[in-house]
């Protein structure tokens, strides 16, 4: 009877411990090709346009930043910007880290108070992630995924779903 409670009491801890353990190795490595960034905006297709990508790390006064963005031809843009950046991992969109889907209503006319912006944090809620699986000095592969909030009305959204990058890391 003791030797039931004893691997019983063993088997709840490890139970315990197992549940309790956060997963910061970023999951796996994305399906975009490398120097390019997709995703799934409202249910159309990002593509990245070659030149457009772009991943830079900083550090100023030993603050870590990881940016990374991405154009499209249809003037479309993504952009994920990590403060105190530590490798892979995942990271919440929120406030510090900031995700955005912007995009000219008329490329034609490249204006840039005719820009619409989306961030994913409205003041109130925050929404998104984005998961680095792998990172070097010289790469960053990630995906990402988060709701899109317009900065000029809040009520009109975007889903960015299916996100996902393999870049080439800039050091500044």
């Amino acid at each position: 009877m003791k030797t039931l409670k004893i691997l019983s009491l063993f088997f709840f801890a490890s139970l315990v411990l197992a549940s309790c353990k956060k997963d910061d190795d970023g999951g796996d490595d994305p399906q975009a090709a490398a120097g390019t960034m997709t995703a799934t905006v409202d249910g159309g297709s990002f593509e990245s346009l070659e030149g457009t990508v772009m991943a830079q790390e900083s550090n100023s006064g030993g603050v870590r930043v990881m940016a990374v963005s991405a154009g499209t031809v249809d003037s479309e843009n993504l952009q994920m910007i990590i403060q105190n950046f530590d490798g892979v991992g995942t990271y919440e969109l929120n406030l510090a880290n900031i995700g955005t889907y912007s995009y000219l209503p008329d490329p034609g006319n490249p204006d840039p108070t005719t820009v619409v912006v989306y961030m994913a944090v409205n003041g109130t809620t925050s929404g998104g992630e984005v998961n680095i699986s792998s990172y070097t000095a010289d790469r960053v592969k990630g995906t990402f995924s988060f709701t899109g909030y317009n900065i000029q009305d809040n009520t009109d959204t975007v889903s960015v779903t299916s996100g996902s990058f393999d870049m080439e890391v800039t050091q500044n």
